[in-house]
């Protein structure tokens, strides 16, 4: 796509952005699920604007997530990884922000009104919305969380973050490792043009944590990463 191609998108899917997101915004103190389903639906039609294909694929059961959990992403490649993630979840998942992500116009605000967890960097504020987290994920609920914390630049994987597996732990919750393949090459670090393509979500079977406390985090974090380099390597020789 050249320059003009790419602005037209854009300009097309932040109108789109302002009356969806808008609409879920009015909705959502009445159903959230109707305005997590305009959020999801805003994020497949931006996403096909560009070209974009989105496809989960389930290495486990279709059904693995009814039952709530963390969803702990192994990658973390581009800025397109969570509208990839919103346009394939059928259910409603939450996730932990920031206040800055929270106070972007539409897109941020959305995620306060449809009940995400955001923290201020104030320990005690930030303590008390965790342990809001753990029990809307003790609850049945999901709440994703990328394990790299923040996107590579070369590529490779970053080193894992404890957070997501220590917050399955004090819920006694699932695990569900999520890697998503594709997005890097649709739009790069340090890029802005996106382009045609597609991206995989994949859902690896779930892993428990009944009956663990916070001395297992290292062995259950080891477990995740050999997943995630497992994964990571197939990607690359698929790519």
């Amino acid at each position: 796509m050249n320059t003009v191609s790419q602005l037209c998108r854009y300009a097309v899917v932040s109108v789109l952005m302002v009356l969806m997101l808008g609409a879920a915004l009015l909705i959502s103190p009445f159903s959230r699920e109707v305005a997590w389903r305009l959020y999801r639906s805003w994020s497949r039609i931006a996403l096909k604007l560009f070209g974009v294909e989105v496809e989960s694929r389930f290495h486990g059961s279709p059904t693995q997530l009814d039952s709530g959990g963390v969803v702990a992403g192994l990658t973390q490649q581009s800025l397109l990884d969570p509208t990839a993630g919103y346009a394939a979840w059928d259910r409603r998942v939450l996730s932990i922000w920031n206040i800055e992500y929270a106070l972007i116009p539409f897109f941020g605000w959305a995620t306060v009104f449809l009940g995400w967890i955001i923290v201020r960097q104030k320990p005690e504020q930030a303590k008390r919305q965790l342990g809001k987290a753990v029990q809307y994920v003790a609850d049945g609920g999901l709440v994703y969380l990328s394990l790299e914390g923040q996107r590579s630049v070369d590529g490779s994987l970053n080193a894992y973050k404890k957070g997501p597996v220590v917050l399955a732990i004090e819920a006694q919750a699932l695990i569900h490792p999520l890697y998503v393949s594709g997005s890097r090459a649709c739009l790069p670090v340090g890029d802005w043009k996106i382009r045609p393509g597609k991206i995989v979500v994949h859902w690896l079977p779930p892993i428990t944590t009944e009956g663990m406390s916070y001395a297992d985090r290292d062995e259950l974090l080891a477990q995740l990463r050999a997943a995630g380099e497992a994964e990571h390597a197939n990607s690359s020789r698929v790519g």
